[in-house]
């Protein structure tokens, strides 16, 4: 009885993680867009006791290391607006300058620490650019969870899953060709100009376009 109700206890713990498409089209587009920068932002979605859904993403930086006020303005109008979208924030993601870097900066795991606190289940993507390519193969990027110690370390690749990722290669391949990356705003450009549209909604419609002629429902 004893080793049943630790095998549940770790069952119910080991939250899996689905990515989608539109998430994960729009961070591409977002390191896309900033070849020679690195790029940064919030991921959205929900949950239930053993999953963790990642539906959106909302790019934040591309400029410099974004200043704490700057980041905390955007996080609290990012988790109001997901709020009515019926989203929570649920992480941070981040896509590194350098073809062959690998590290997290300390912003990013600031932001995604500070996210935890609220979410239990959050995680930090890191786009692995060397990977980053129209026909990856498997998803380019690592996702990162905070263990016991709260420590950010690779999450189980077993708990990592996709809906639909062929699908998804193909709509990001698409996207790519018709340089769609040059329509994607982030809070950087909506700071700049507050007229721009941070949440890209014009950009969601035609992933969402591009998708249901992908599922032969137009």
């Amino acid at each position: 009885m004893l080793m049943l109700c630790m095998f549940f206890h770790i069952c119910i713990t080991m939250c899996e993680v689905e990515l989608n498409t539109r998430v994960y089209v729009k961070m591409v587009l977002h390191a896309a867009h900033y070849p020679h920068s690195t790029v940064s932002g919030v991921l959205l979605g929900h949950h239930t006791p053993s999953c963790l859904t990642l539906v959106d993403c909302v790019p934040v930086c591309h400029l410099q290391l974004p200043l704490s006020l700057s980041l905390e303005v955007a996080l609290a109008q990012i988790d109001s607006w997901s709020a009515l979208q019926g989203l929570v924030i649920a992480g941070f993601y981040q896509a590194n300058a350098g073809l062959r870097d690998t590290s997290i900066n300390c912003v990013a795991l600031k932001a995604a620490s500070l996210i935890s606190e609220y979410q239990e289940e959050a995680v930090l993507i890191l786009m692995e650019n060397e990977r980053l390519s129209s026909y990856p193969g498997v998803p380019p990027l690592t996702v990162f969870h905070q263990n016991a110690n709260k420590q950010w370390v690779p999450k189980e690749k077993t708990l990592v899953m996709w809906g639909h990722w062929e699908e998804t290669q193909r709509i990001t391949r698409q996207l790519l060709q018709a340089k769609a990356y040059q329509q994607l705003i982030d809070f950087d450009n909506h700071l700049d100009d507050i007229r721009a549209d941070w949440t890209n909604q014009a950009l969601n419609v035609e992933i969402a376009r591009l998708s249901a002629a992908a599922n032969g429902s137009m």
